[in-house]
């Protein structure tokens, strides 16, 4: 998939429905994977939309969203 300057939702969208047992922090890990050209910022953003609050403890949101920034630059 082309990077567009955007957050890829469509494939983060197909990734759920194609997988419909694994959490949306999953999928979001899987959309992100390996796309260095996602700005942190933009990452932070759709984690806040697209993230099921129950899929991580509270407490270790920036850790998970920091670990989600890590996983995109490929140093995960």
């Amino acid at each position: 998939m082309k990077y567009t300057g955007q957050f890829p939702k469509y494939e983060f969208s197909e990734i759920r429905r194609l997988n419909p047992y694994w959490s949306s922090l999953v999928c979001f890990h899987k959309t992100i994977k390996g796309r260095n050209s996602l700005h942190p910022r933009l990452i932070r953003k759709w984690f806040g939309k697209l993230i099921d609050q129950d899929d991580y403890v509270m407490e270790d949101r920036n850790e998970v969203i920091n670990y989600a920034i890590m996983l995109a630059s490929g140093n995960a």
